[in-house]
């Protein structure tokens, strides 16, 4: 296939009743022209004209030679040359502005390029074609121009020229860049005097600081008449004008280039695609703010919104003037630079960046400390003195070459010896900007994104688990760490939820379904638990979960505790006065009335003591949900729910913070009779108001990972009801029935009904939801079984081995689980080309299992003696017995219309029965968003290019600023 030769960039449409631009990807094109993108550094030529623009030109020596065909109200860009300085290289943007008002009315965009459209805002709507140019020029072009020629005669004359530069002035700075660029007023010699003359009087009219915020200067430049008649002889005089505005021209390109040197705004071309291309998706939005290179390069990942919040945490740390200065100011100085400058982030000067991100953070940071942690300190001292560091820290970096990772590991390692002894479960204090996920062997707590920057994934070996990082030391106290491997989620995978209810003795039904949806799936020696993301549980369920992530148990074992739990669980310590009066027939109610009473007095039907035992013996006595443990290992994340013994609410992740001080929940202390955590408040059994946890599950996977889709699927087990409950619901009781107190408790009760729950859960689904939802209970018809029968819990679990054994439902959640556990992404040494009309695509589906494990070997043999295949779109790809021993990595080719179009990639089973793989279906928009492919200026996770010099932004939609 040819080379594409097409240069149009933007291009202003007009509607019956609406104005819009079209924008093609030619800035992310133009990359293939640089042999070195990421290094080329180029200014911004905008010529602004039609007739005599095209014949200057020419003149100009300009290696192109001569312009192509530019529609009206078209903007076209390209890379070139002065043909004596070949070697200097800038892009032209060739535009015009429209003198006659007319605006083309449909799109005649070839196949070639792919198009993004805008439209103009109510209230940015121009009232004519040339105010439309003017905003165009404004937010699109005059913020990375260098150089802007407007060529008089192609306007209107010098008057006309002139009203465009009021015009230009009117709508204020185009950016916040110190830069500027020079204005020329290219016109015939003959007209130079009177156009001297009108210029100086605008000038005079004006303030000076109108002018210099918009442009560094304006100037006019004459040229020959006779040059601008094609085919002339040309003289030796005329040649001369000719390379004087040539070396006019090519001198501010150069000063220009200089001055954005200097100020930390002379940005590599790569850069320079990206700022074109977020500039020209602002034209049309009605804001008047200046283009801001320095939040638009943050505009993937923009800094933490309670960033004060953690700084204030960490400050809190020091207890004296001296160790703030010497440790805290340069650590919180090393932070930012290591939140601001990942590979691939331009070289901001820092104290702009600062300015600009930080400042604010900071102030509000310094101003939460005590007067001990500050000391005589003001808050405005502290921010300079964050700033300065900050710019000290930044100088050294660049004198040493070393990346900002290392740089600082090593300013963690200076003070190691202070960090030793600091703690804080509300922030990583590796990066002091965001909130902790693992907590190490030695105690300190680290976020996942400094997991990924700091530790290498996969390790050195090509064949290890690229989702698995084995840290070998504490980043913040140095401490040795053996053993501990920490499982992330693959960027394209969708996530996968298990809830759990809460039920008493009944508990072993959930871990009866377990058992089956296991060996349903069929994968030896690969536990059920393995298959999913994120775990919530209540009360008996909470006990299953930490079982089975935390202690990492099989759902056989888990069972067998279970039983010996409830057994303990469950000794009801009756007076012996009270059980010798149960047995006498004339006072038996009376002995029930004060056991009531009994229980009302200690607080509980059971006692805890002996549970709280067997609890820190089975979990250890300080382990919380956030330590290292088979949860980790497997890349899960569990939760338990609690209910405020004061008010009754359902406790989750905003309710019951850990602040500073309070110490972590431990295990133990969330079980049977309400229980004070820390300063925390009283506590009871989540069961009380979230008996069913899926709905707080999935509030818990958008607090997690707020960036990521919704879950793939949401799995629900009971712990059983019964159907004579609805009976009760519908009327079917006695007339006292219905007096208050019984229709209080019955509204009550159902309030905590787990299928209710469920039902509102489904109620709330949206229209467009992908998610997949599946329930699982026991109807045990007749009365239910007490949550503390424990001589039932046998027969519990084996009604529900029944209810689930051989249902439809189990059979296609175990092949969606099956089919979950391969997932896909782009090749990124192979980025989507368009073409035709559509985007070329190129990328592997993979498996979570690794090649070398029984698990993996027999699910491959399974796939191959099965028949079964990957199908993407019309190709079919199997399994062979190559496969088995080595780890899975299928490359797969297909095409999609645009960026936004969903296409599938599903396993197909013997029965040509298909389910998606994790993630599907998929859009391209998404599958780049979430590998990072668009990040051109770097991820927060430090991780480096992997892209091809031209590899093409997907105009996929950005926030606004």
């Amino acid at each position: 296939m040819g080379r594409c030769r097409h240069t149009s960039w933007l291009r202003l449409w007009k509607g019956q009743s609406e104005l819009g631009l079209e924008i093609t990807d030619r800035p992310q094109r133009l990359l293939e022209d640089f042999q070195n993108p990421d290094s080329d550094r180029g200014g911004l030529l905008l010529l602004i004209g039609n007739r005599s623009k095209r014949a200057a030109f020419t003149k100009l020596r300009i290696q192109n030679g001569t312009l192509g065909q530019r529609g009206n109200g078209e903007v076209h860009l390209f890379a070139s040359s002065f043909k004596s300085r070949e070697a200097i290289r800038f892009l032209i943007a060739d535009a015009d502005i429209p003198r006659h008002g007319r605006l083309p009315l449909a799109c005649r965009t070839p196949s070639c390029h792919n198009v993004a459209g805008e439209r103009f805002s109510a209230m940015a709507n121009p009232k004519s074609a040339s105010e439309l140019s003017d905003k165009l020029f404004h937010k699109s072009l005059f913020p990375f121009a260098d150089v802007v020629c407007l060529f008089v005669a192609d306007v209107g004359g010098i008057e006309a020229s002139i009203r465009r530069l009021a015009s230009w002035l009117d709508l204020g700075r185009s950016s916040t860049a110190p830069v500027r660029p020079r204005l020329f007023f290219i016109l015939n010699k003959e007209e130079e005097k009177y156009a001297q003359t009108c210029l100086r009087e605008f000038k005079s009219s004006i303030d000076k600081s109108t002018l210099e915020d918009v442009f560094q200067s304006v100037s006019i430049l004459a040229v020959p008449s006779q040059s601008f008649k094609i085919g002339r002889q040309r003289k030796r005089s005329r040649t001369r004008c000719w390379d004087v505005l040539r070396h006019e021209v090519l001198r501010s390109l150069e000063a220009s280039r200089q001055i954005r040197k200097r100020s930390g705004y002379l940005f590599s071309i790569r850069h320079l695609a990206a700022f074109l291309h977020h500039g020209a998706t602002l034209a049309a939005q009605a804001s008047a703010m200046p283009f801001d290179f320095i939040k638009i390069s943050r505009l993937d990942r923009g800094t933490a919104p309670d960033l004060s919040v953690h700084l204030a945490n960490f400050l809190n740390q020091f207890r004296s003037l001296a160790t703030l200065k010497q440790i805290a100011i340069p650590l919180i100085a090393s932070s930012l630079l290591l939140d601001h400058y990942p590979p691939g982030m331009h070289s901001f000067n820092p104290c702009d960046v600062f300015n600009v991100l930080y400042i604010d953070a900071c102030w509000q940071a310094s101003r939460h400390l005590t007067h001990m942690n500050r000391g005589s300190l003001l808050p405005s001292e502290m921010v300079e003195l964050i700033k300065d560091s900050m710019v000290t820290h930044y100088a050294e970096v660049q004198t040493s070459g070393s990346s900002v990772v290392d740089w600082h590991r090593l300013q963690l390692s200076h003070s190691h010896s202070f960090l030793s002894r600091a703690s804080s479960d509300e922030t990583c204090l590796c990066c002091i900007r965001r909130r902790p996920q693992y907590t190490l062997h030695c105690g300190h707590a680290i976020c996942q994104t400094c997991v990924k920057a700091f530790h290498h994934q996969g390790g050195n070996d090509p064949d290890s688990d690229p989702w698995v990082v084995q840290p070998d030391a504490c980043q913040i106290c140095r401490a040795s760490i053996q053993n501990l491997s920490i499982r992330l989620i693959p960027d394209t995978a969708r996530i996968r939820v298990l809830s759990i209810d809460g039920g008493g003795i009944r508990g072993s039904a959930p871990i009866a379904f377990l058992k089956a949806i296991q060996d349903e799936i069929g994968i030896p020696n690969y536990q059920v638990q393995r298959h999913f993301d994120v775990k919530f549980g209540t009360s008996s369920g909470a006990l299953s979960v930490i079982s089975l992530d935390v202690l990492g148990w099989s759902v056989d074992d888990c069972m067998c505790y279970f039983k010996s739990f409830a057994e303990r669980a469950f000794q009801c310590p009756v007076p012996i006065a009270l059980r010798m009066l149960s047995k006498v027939p004339v006072v038996s109610e009376v002995a029930r009335f004060l056991y009531f009473v009994y229980i009302m007095v200690v607080d509980g039907k059971y006692s805890a003591d002996g549970l709280e035992r067997l609890l820190q013996e089975t979990c250890g006595p300080d382990r919380t949900l956030t330590d290292c443990s088979a949860s980790t290992e497997m890349g899960t994340h569990i939760g338990v729910t609690l209910t405020n013994a004061h008010n009754g609410k359902a406790t989750d992740y905003d309710i019951l913070p850990l602040e500073v001080g309070h110490g972590r929940v431990r295990l133990w202390e969330i079980y049977f009779k309400s229980r004070r955590i820390g300063d925390l408040g009283a506590f009871q059994d989540g069961g009380l108001a979230f008996n069913n946890p899926a709905s707080i599950a999935l509030r818990e996977v958008a607090a997690l990972y707020p960036n990521a889709p919704e879950p793939s699927m949401v799995v629900s087990l009971g712990t059983g009801s019964s159907s004579s409950d609805d009976d009760e619901a519908s009327g079917n009781h006695s007339w006292w029935g219905d007096k208050f107190p019984f229709r209080l408790s019955r509204a009550l009760w159902r309030q905590a009904n787990s299928q209710v729950a469920w039902k509102q859960l489904l109620g709330h689904r949206i229209p467009s939801s992908r998610t997949q939802y599946f329930r699982f209970d026991v109807d045990f018809g007749g009365k239910e079984p007490h949550l503390d029968a424990v001589d039932q819990m046998d027969a519990v679990g084996q009604s529900a081995h029944k209810a689930i054994k051989g249902s439809p439902t189990l059979r296609r959640l175990a092949r969606c689980l099956r089919a979950e556990l391969f997932f896909f992404e782009l090749d990124a040494s192979h980025p989507p080309q368009f073409a035709n009309s559509c985007f070329t695509c190129v990328g592997h589906v993979m498996c979570r299992l690794r090649a070398g494990t029984t698990q993996y070997q027999e699910f491959m043999r399974q796939l191959h003696e099965t028949s079964a295949a990957l199908r993407v779109g019309n190709q079919k790809y199997g399994f062979t017995t190559e496969d088995i021993g080595e780890n899975f990595s299928q490359r797969v080719r297909f095409v999609v219309p645009n960026v936004k179009d969903s296409f599938e990639i599903t396993l197909v089973g013997d029965d040509d029965d298909c389910r998606h793989i994790s993630g599907s279906p998929f859009t391209l928009e998404w599958l780049v968003q979430s590998q990072g492919l668009d990040a051109w200026f770097g991820t927060g996770d430090h991780r480096k290019r992997k892209t091809s010099s031209g590899y093409m932004r997907l105009d996929v939609k950005r926030r606004r600023l």
